[in-house]
């Protein structure tokens, strides 16, 4: 992202305050993530963002992980289950189970339920955020048997 940015920058002499970024599920994790960075370490990036959204995101890697462990537990769904299943993998793949690598997580999740965990959330503190979330809670409980919690 910060090669493309500063491309942007250069390119099109854009002012580095001048940036809203955002974006859809994980995209919308990973902007919220790369703001946070931009705020705490401000000489290392090359924008000081004015504001980031996401669409529908997950931005805590601990309780996602438990909710995607919970979706193949459940076993309710083939479509949840194959998805959880597949994602965990990746997750695994990556840097192990989140609980068992605090450390490392801590570093890449936007926000944790868990203080303990992270607090990367305020680095947010001067920037407006927006999120954008619709949930069908009849649609979650009935095709899922997934709870809207965490």
């Amino acid at each position: 992202m910060t090669r493309v940015i500063s491309d942007v920058i250069t390119r099109y002499n854009v002012q580095r305050n001048r940036f809203v970024l955002g974006g859809y599920s994980a995209g919308g994790m990973i902007a919220l993530r790369y703001v946070e960075l931009c705020n705490e370490f401000p000489k290392k990036f090359p924008i000081q963002p004015s504001g980031v959204f996401t669409v529908d995101s997950p931005i805590d890697i601990f309780t996602i992980y438990e909710q995607l462990e919970e979706s193949v537990r459940n076993n309710y769904s083939e479509i949840a289950v194959e998805e959880a299943a597949r994602a965990i993998k990746h997750i695994k793949n990556d840097h192990g189970i989140p609980k068992e690598n605090i450390s490392v997580y801590a570093k890449f999740t936007a926000f944790s339920m868990n203080k303990n965990y992270s607090q990367n959330e305020k680095y947010l503190i001067k920037t407006p955020v927006r999120t954008y979330h619709d949930v069908d809670i009849a649609w979650r409980i009935k095709n899922r048997n997934q709870t809207v919690h965490g």
